[in-house]
Protein backbone atom coordinates (compact mmCIF):
# COMPACT_ATOMS: atom_id res chain seq x y z
CA UNK A 1 0.00 0.00 0.00
CA UNK A 2 0.99 3.77 -0.57
CA UNK A 3 3.02 5.64 2.01
CA UNK A 4 1.65 9.01 1.90
CA UNK A 5 3.17 12.77 2.89
CA UNK A 6 -0.56 14.82 3.33
CA UNK A 7 0.54 18.72 3.14
CA UNK A 8 -2.69 21.12 4.29
CA UNK A 9 -3.66 23.48 3.30
CA UNK A 10 -3.92 27.59 4.77
CA UNK A 11 -6.32 26.69 6.97
CA UNK A 12 -4.20 24.37 8.91
CA UNK A 13 -4.39 20.93 9.63
CA UNK A 14 -7.89 21.10 10.31
CA UNK A 15 -10.28 18.34 11.88
CA UNK A 16 -11.33 17.88 7.75
CA UNK A 17 -8.20 16.89 6.64
CA UNK A 18 -7.24 15.03 9.46
CA UNK A 19 -10.37 12.28 8.95
CA UNK A 20 -9.51 12.19 5.30
CA UNK A 21 -6.11 10.75 6.65
CA UNK A 22 -7.69 8.71 8.43
CA UNK A 23 -9.59 7.23 5.75
CA UNK A 24 -7.23 6.83 3.63
CA UNK A 25 -5.78 5.01 6.70
CA UNK A 26 -8.61 2.84 6.81
CA UNK A 27 -8.03 1.96 3.30
CA UNK A 28 -4.92 0.44 3.87
CA UNK A 29 -2.38 3.21 3.42
CA UNK A 30 0.11 4.82 5.47
CA UNK A 31 -0.65 8.58 5.83
CA UNK A 32 1.90 11.05 7.76
CA UNK A 33 0.57 14.47 8.04
CA UNK A 34 3.15 17.21 8.55
CA UNK A 35 1.98 19.91 10.36
CA UNK A 36 3.76 23.45 9.04
CA UNK A 37 1.90 25.13 11.51
CA UNK A 38 2.79 23.63 14.90
CA UNK A 39 -0.77 22.98 15.75
CA UNK A 40 -2.65 26.69 14.53
CA UNK A 41 -5.59 26.13 12.50
CA UNK A 42 -7.54 29.42 10.88
CA UNK A 43 -11.26 29.92 10.36
CA UNK A 44 -10.61 32.89 8.19
CA UNK A 45 -8.47 31.94 5.20
CA UNK A 46 -6.97 35.50 4.84
CA UNK A 47 -5.57 35.05 8.85
CA UNK A 48 -4.13 31.55 7.45
CA UNK A 49 -2.57 33.14 3.88
CA UNK A 50 -0.77 36.16 6.57
CA UNK A 51 0.25 33.06 9.05
CA UNK A 52 1.85 31.14 5.76
CA UNK A 53 3.29 34.71 4.63
CA UNK A 54 4.76 35.18 8.21
CA UNK A 55 6.39 31.67 8.35
CA UNK A 56 7.53 32.33 4.38
CA UNK A 57 7.83 29.92 1.59
CA UNK A 58 11.80 28.87 2.17
CA UNK A 59 10.60 27.72 6.01
CA UNK A 60 7.22 25.52 4.00
CA UNK A 61 9.66 24.19 1.83
CA UNK A 62 12.01 22.93 4.47
CA UNK A 63 9.17 21.34 6.01
CA UNK A 64 8.31 19.32 2.32
CA UNK A 65 12.16 18.37 2.36
CA UNK A 66 12.55 17.24 6.50
CA UNK A 67 9.16 15.10 5.70
CA UNK A 68 11.30 13.05 3.13
CA UNK A 69 14.02 12.94 5.62
CA UNK A 70 11.62 11.78 8.72
CA UNK A 71 9.85 9.03 6.75
CA UNK A 72 11.84 6.94 4.43
CA UNK A 73 9.10 4.92 3.04
CA UNK A 74 6.84 7.56 2.00
CA UNK A 75 6.27 7.39 -1.50
CA UNK A 76 3.14 9.90 -2.50
CA UNK A 77 3.00 13.17 -2.22
CA UNK A 78 -0.82 14.66 -1.53
CA UNK A 79 -1.39 18.31 -1.27
CA UNK A 80 -4.18 20.71 -0.65
CA UNK A 81 -3.87 24.27 -1.94
CA UNK A 82 -0.81 25.60 0.04
CA UNK A 83 0.04 22.20 0.41
CA UNK A 84 0.04 21.62 -3.30
CA UNK A 85 3.53 23.81 -3.75
CA UNK A 86 5.13 21.24 -0.98
CA UNK A 87 4.11 18.19 -2.36
CA UNK A 88 5.15 18.95 -5.84
CA UNK A 89 8.36 20.29 -4.67
CA UNK A 90 9.23 17.05 -2.68
CA UNK A 91 7.32 14.84 -6.11
CA UNK A 92 10.51 16.70 -8.55
CA UNK A 93 13.23 16.41 -6.24
CA UNK A 94 12.92 13.38 -3.98
CA UNK A 95 13.83 10.07 -5.95
CA UNK A 96 11.61 8.13 -3.66
CA UNK A 97 8.39 9.52 -4.30
CA UNK A 98 6.70 7.68 -7.22
CA UNK A 99 3.34 9.25 -7.04
CA UNK A 100 1.68 12.92 -6.75
CA UNK A 101 -1.28 14.12 -6.09
CA UNK A 102 -2.29 17.96 -6.09
CA UNK A 103 -5.92 19.31 -5.36
CA UNK A 104 -6.38 22.95 -5.62
CA UNK A 105 -2.52 24.36 -6.88
CA UNK A 106 -0.27 23.84 -9.66
CA UNK A 107 3.05 25.31 -10.49
CA UNK A 108 5.00 25.58 -13.09
CA UNK A 109 7.94 23.10 -12.32
CA UNK A 110 10.52 25.45 -13.13
CA UNK A 111 9.76 27.56 -10.05
CA UNK A 112 10.70 25.03 -8.11
CA UNK A 113 14.05 24.17 -9.25
CA UNK A 114 13.78 21.64 -11.84
CA UNK A 115 11.44 19.87 -14.77
CA UNK A 116 9.00 17.49 -13.58
CA UNK A 117 10.44 13.54 -13.38
CA UNK A 118 9.19 11.87 -16.38
CA UNK A 119 8.04 8.39 -14.06
CA UNK A 120 6.20 10.28 -11.43
CA UNK A 121 2.21 9.65 -12.12
CA UNK A 122 0.11 13.10 -11.00
CA UNK A 123 -3.23 13.63 -10.09
CA UNK A 124 -4.64 17.63 -10.58
CA UNK A 125 -8.04 18.14 -9.11
CA UNK A 126 -9.08 21.87 -8.90
CA UNK A 127 -12.49 23.66 -8.96
CA UNK A 128 -14.12 25.28 -11.80
CA UNK A 129 -13.53 28.28 -12.13
CA UNK A 130 -10.94 28.35 -8.60
CA UNK A 131 -9.88 32.02 -8.01
CA UNK A 132 -7.14 30.39 -5.62
CA UNK A 133 -5.74 28.48 -8.41
CA UNK A 134 -6.54 29.55 -11.81
CA UNK A 135 -7.09 27.52 -15.08
CA UNK A 136 -3.32 29.38 -16.66
CA UNK A 137 -1.51 28.13 -13.75
CA UNK A 138 -3.04 24.38 -14.16
CA UNK A 139 -2.66 24.57 -17.56
CA UNK A 140 1.17 25.99 -17.43
CA UNK A 141 2.25 22.73 -15.07
CA UNK A 142 0.04 20.61 -17.73
CA UNK A 143 2.00 22.35 -21.05
CA UNK A 144 5.23 20.52 -18.84
CA UNK A 145 3.57 17.71 -17.61
CA UNK A 146 1.09 16.25 -20.68
CA UNK A 147 0.78 12.83 -19.82
CA UNK A 148 -0.82 14.41 -16.15
CA UNK A 149 -4.63 13.31 -15.44
CA UNK A 150 -6.42 16.74 -14.35
CA UNK A 151 -10.15 16.47 -12.94
CA UNK A 152 -11.91 20.30 -12.80
CA UNK A 153 -15.42 19.78 -10.54
CA UNK A 154 -17.71 22.50 -12.06
CA UNK A 155 -19.59 24.99 -10.14
CA UNK A 156 -17.28 24.09 -6.27
CA UNK A 157 -15.31 26.17 -4.40
CA UNK A 158 -11.74 25.84 -3.84
CA UNK A 159 -11.40 23.76 -1.20
CA UNK A 160 -14.65 21.87 -1.38
CA UNK A 161 -13.27 18.59 -0.61
CA UNK A 162 -12.57 19.61 3.63
CA UNK A 163 -15.87 19.43 5.61
CA UNK A 164 -14.55 21.52 8.01
CA UNK A 165 -14.59 24.61 5.65
CA UNK A 166 -17.50 26.23 4.63
CA UNK A 167 -16.43 25.51 0.60
CA UNK A 168 -17.46 21.48 1.27
CA UNK A 169 -19.87 19.40 -0.85
CA UNK A 170 -20.35 16.22 -0.31
CA UNK A 171 -20.55 14.69 -3.24
CA UNK A 172 -17.43 16.22 -4.84
CA UNK A 173 -15.80 15.28 -2.23
CA UNK A 174 -16.76 11.73 -2.21
CA UNK A 175 -15.89 11.95 -5.95
CA UNK A 176 -12.48 13.18 -5.55
CA UNK A 177 -11.42 10.63 -2.74
CA UNK A 178 -12.97 7.52 -4.51
CA UNK A 179 -10.66 8.98 -7.79
CA UNK A 180 -7.88 9.19 -5.04
CA UNK A 181 -7.82 5.93 -3.63
CA UNK A 182 -8.42 4.29 -7.36
CA UNK A 183 -5.51 5.90 -8.50
CA UNK A 184 -3.40 4.62 -5.14
CA UNK A 185 -4.51 1.35 -6.02
CA UNK A 186 -2.88 1.69 -9.61
CA UNK A 187 0.34 3.09 -7.50
CA UNK A 188 0.69 0.28 -5.82
CA UNK A 189 0.21 -2.56 -8.57
CA UNK A 190 2.65 -0.37 -10.44
CA UNK A 191 0.10 0.36 -13.28
CA UNK A 192 -0.27 3.84 -12.78
CA UNK A 193 0.26 5.60 -15.67
CA UNK A 194 3.83 7.66 -15.48
CA UNK A 195 3.61 11.29 -16.74
CA UNK A 196 5.35 11.95 -20.11
CA UNK A 197 6.29 15.70 -20.36
CA UNK A 198 7.12 17.65 -23.00
CA UNK A 199 10.25 17.84 -24.72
Amino acid sequence: MAEILLFHHAHGLTDGLCDMADRLRSAGHTVHAPDSYSGRTFDNLDDGIAFAESIGHDALAHVAMRSTRMHRGANVALGFSMGTMQAQLIAQHARRIQGCVLMGGAMDPAQLGSAWRSQVPLQVHVADPDDWCTAEEVSALHRCVPGADVFTYTGEQHMFVDPSLPDYDGDAADLFEERVLAWLTSVDAGTARPAPVAM
